[in-house]
């Protein structure tokens, strides 16, 4: 197959233009060593992982994912070579990093987890706020690492496992919730992303996704994807439905690490 072409990527925000405060904040959340997803290793050049065509209204939009030299995951939607999000992200030990990079300006910002210490930052790299999660944290990049993590409490007919996510915009979390669908066809697991309040049923449509039976890799998604930003510069969901043509393994995560309270 040959490689579609992107656009350069944009220049990530330099956090030493923050204030102190900031700056020992950033350095703080970057000391600790990274470990690669799925056991991926650092390498002299890019390598994909994963890439799927998502059919939605409007132009054709290529999900992809990345594994960078640093051993950082990229995720990216673009429309031929119009980057509509982009997102960094780096496991630790004890949590991990999410940056939304490129996208509409009000979802720019950087998602830190250390233990079960959420700390957000804007877009400019300033504080914007931090708290002890009752939840564990989701997130649409680690979707696949998050059902496989929690993969004994999703059971067929069993109670929604509940988590939240953050939105920059509103300066807090969110709560959504998983639950276990019937198996499909040759055992493979079927999951469901649902909105986990009255009031996230205006911001999240119901999403299911296809994992195998071991639930070491995501094969489908039908619903809601990111926001992304649309050509014209407004913020959207993206909705359709994502026909993989490469598929990268869930790395085997403790929920730990996702701020759980639950343990394997």
């Amino acid at each position: 197959m040959t490689p579609l072409a992107f656009k350069p990527a944009s220049p990530i925000p330099d956090y030493n233009r923050g204030t102190i405060r900031t700056v020992a904040l950033a350095a703080a959340l970057t000391i600790t060593p990274l470990i690669f997803l799925g056991g991926v290793p650092a390498t002299g050049h890019a390598n994909v992982l994963s890439r799927a065509s998502v059919q939605s209204q409007g132009e054709p939009v290529t999900l992809e994912e990345t594994a960078l030299p640093d051993g950082r995951l990229e995720r990216r939607y673009y429309s031929g070579t119009s980057v509509l999000y982009r997102t960094l992200t780096a496991t630790r030990a004890d949590g991990f990093e999410v940056w939304v990079a490129e996208g509409h300006p009000s979802q720019l910002g950087r998602f830190t987890v250390k233990g079960q210490q959420l700390t957000v930052l804007n877009g400019q790299g300033e504080p914007l706020w931090t708290e002890t999660l009752s939840k564990p944290l989701c997130l649409p990049e680690l979707a696949a690492e998050f059902v496989r993590a929690h993969w004994a409490q999703l059971t067929a007919g069993g109670q929604p496992l509940a988590c939240v996510t953050p939105i920059i915009k509103a300066r807090k979390v969110a709560p959504v919730q998983w639950v276990r669908l019937p198996d499909g066809p040759n055992g493979v697991r079927r999951v469901e992303l649902q909105p986990g309040s009255l009031g996230m049923r205006f911001f999240l449509s119901p999403t299911r996704m296809t994992f195998s039976a071991d639930g070491s890799r995501l094969l489908a998604h039908e619903g809601q994807f990111e926001s992304t930003a649309n050509l014209d510069g407004r913020a959207r969901y993206l909705k359709g439905t994502a026909t993989f043509s490469l598929t990268r393994a869930a790395a085997e995560w403790p929920p730990a690490r996702f701020g759980s309270t639950l343990r394997p």
